[in-house]
Parts: C-alpha cells; sequence; structure tokens
C-alpha cells in the first residue's frame, strides 16, 4: 500500500489533489471520506471541469453519465464502466489515500 497525504480539507469541500500521477477527487459522506479518480470512464472529461459533486454522487456533463463515489458504479449512462475509487484513511488528523 502506498498511502499519499492529501491537503488540510473540511467535510464542506471537495477537494482535487494529485497523487503518485493521479487526479483524484476527495469528498465527505456518510460519515466518512470518499476518494476516486476525477476522471470520467466514458469519455475521460475531469468531473472538477465538465461536472459537479451532488452528495455522493459524481456528474460528468460532457454527456450525462453519474458514478457512485463509494463504489465508482456507474449510475447513469452513457458509462458502463466504473471509475477507479481509492482507499482513504486518517491518521494523525490528517487524511491519506491509498494510490496503489
Amino acid at each position: 500500500m502506498t498511502w499519499v497525504r492529501m491537503p488540510s480539507v473540511n467535510c464542506s469541500q471537495v477537494v482535487r489533489a494529485e497523487a503518485a500521477g493521479f487526479d483524484l477527487l476527495v469528498v465527505f459522506g456518510d460519515g466518512r471520506w470518499w476518494a476516486f479518480e476525477n476522471r470520467c470512464s466514458h469519455a475521460g472529461c475531469a468531473f472538477s471541469d465538465d461536472g459537479e459533486i451532488d452528495g455522493l454522487i459524481a456528474i460528468c456533463d460532457c454527456h450525462g453519465s453519474e458514478f457512485d463515489v463509494r463504489t465508482g458504479r456507474p449510475l447513469r449512462a452513457p458509462a458502463t464502466e466504473p471509475i477507479r475509487t481509492f482507499p482513504v484513511r486518517s491518521a494523525d488528523g490528517q487524511l491519506e489515500v491509498d494510490v496503489d
């Protein structure tokens, strides 16, 4: 496992971070943090540029695909492949994401 520290965050924000070559978004919901790749599996659009986060749903405005950020599972077509998700933990009061 390769745990990478994230920037300082609070529970009301979506955080974008680069870690081990991945462009990530980290969000808070259901009482915990979730991390996922900032890229739609359908056309590769970045959620941070061409989308939005609605609770625990990542919405790609390029073509309307939606994903559950907890599992990466597509919830709305045209995407059929999941987005990549990453484990998150808190260590010494700092968030870390496993990028292995």
